[in-house]
């Protein structure tokens, strides 16, 4: 009977330290767990009005708005929609200070923004989502956010036939329960950014995540999925009467001389190529950024607690992606073809 008795004090220790544990992570890392959206132009949302606090990659802490998304308010028919990963949802920002806001606040009263970046979202899942998008709110512009220009046939094919992996919520059951505990939330998303690598040896770590861009690199440049894909997105465009707009903001590489590169790939090449040739308008970030660098010492991704030049867009990114965008869609206006 006696390790019966050991096995139960074991347990409750085990309890107590995770209600500990719980209560202190709130004021550290506080993420809801993300529902089924019942508008189903997302994979989920996040529960409406949910607060959430964010100390592990950048400092940042907010609400969301009354359908789930980083917003004030909800928009009912917004003059831009904004579609993207975490990077546009900016949950590692304070919300005045992501791109969505901050274009807002440029354009005018006039001009409505309205942010649906959701982290998990790659490129091929928004693609795959815009005809719902634009079929519920028929903005004049829609933007969209991508951190790799690589496809291939098998990532197009998936958004053509709406295959596109789908993650779904668990907000029911033993497994809702469980990602309530704002610590069992954060080791799970240390184990899943690779808490074990620090166990193994060397030679396996540095190797990019996938997860987010849900783009592979591949050894030549497939141009029938290049096509296949922007013909897709003419077709919505004219189908809504919607502009498209996507910008890319690659990963810079800190060099040893105090420089900065990006790299300039035969992907990247096809991508802006066949943007251009089937009427997508495409930023490419990467001059914007390096003149932010060279002039202001300032970079688009990391943060203090964190590392420099990794990660997701800090304060400094959503702020040049946003000064881009203003320019891209002004000069769309001047060009007769208005947002509003």
């Amino acid at each position: 009977m006696k390790w019966w008795i050991g096995l139960g004090k074991a347990a409750l220790a085990g309890i107590t330290a995770i209600v500990i544990l719980s209560v202190v992570i709130r004021f550290y890392r506080l993420s809801p767990v993300h529902v089924e959206n019942p508008k189903g132009n997302t994979d989920y949302v996040w529960p409406a009005n949910a607060r959430w606090v964010n100390l592990t990659e950048g400092i940042s802490w907010g609400s969301f708005d009354e359908r789930g998304f980083h917003n004030e308010k909800a928009i009912d028919h917004p003059n831009i929609i904004m579609l993207g990963s975490s990077h546009m949802e900016g949950c590692n920002v304070m919300q005045k200070e992501n791109t969505a806001y901050l274009l807002g606040e440029k354009m005018g009263a006039e001009v409505s923004v309205y942010n649906m970046g959701i982290s998990g979202h790659n490129f091929y899942k928004i693609c795959q989502y815009l005809p719902v998008n634009l079929e519920q709110y028929t903005p004049g512009i829609a933007v969209l956010e991508t951190s790799a220009v690589e496809l291939t046939e098998s990532g197009v094919n998936e958004v053509l036939q709406s295959t596109v992996e789908f993650t779904p919520s668990h907000s029911r059951g033993i497994l809702a329960f469980l990602q309530k505990s704002p610590f069992l939330r954060l080791l799970y998303h240390q184990v899943n950014s690779g808490l074990f690598d620090l166990f193994m040896d060397r030679q396996t770590k540095g190797f990019r995540n996938q997860e987010e861009t849900g783009l592979e690199s591949e050894a030549f440049i497939d141009q029938e999925a290049y096509n296949a894909l922007f013909s897709y997105l003419a077709k919505q465009e004219k189908e809504y009467g919607t502009q498209i707009v996507i910008f890319y903001h690659p990963q810079e590489q800190m060099m040893e001389d105090g420089t900065i590169e990006y790299e300039n790939t035969e992907s990247l090449a096809a991508f802006t190529r066949t943007a251009r040739e089937y009427g997508i308008i495409f930023v490419n970030m990467a001059p914007y950024f390096q003149e932010m660098f060279y002039k202001e010492r300032r970079v688009p991704h990391g943060f203090v607690n964190g590392e420099i030049g990794s990660g997701h867009l800090n304060a400094n990114g959503h702020r040049a992606v946003a000064d881009v965008l203003f320019y891209e869609i002004s000069e769309l206006e001047g060009n007769g073809l208005p947002c509003k």
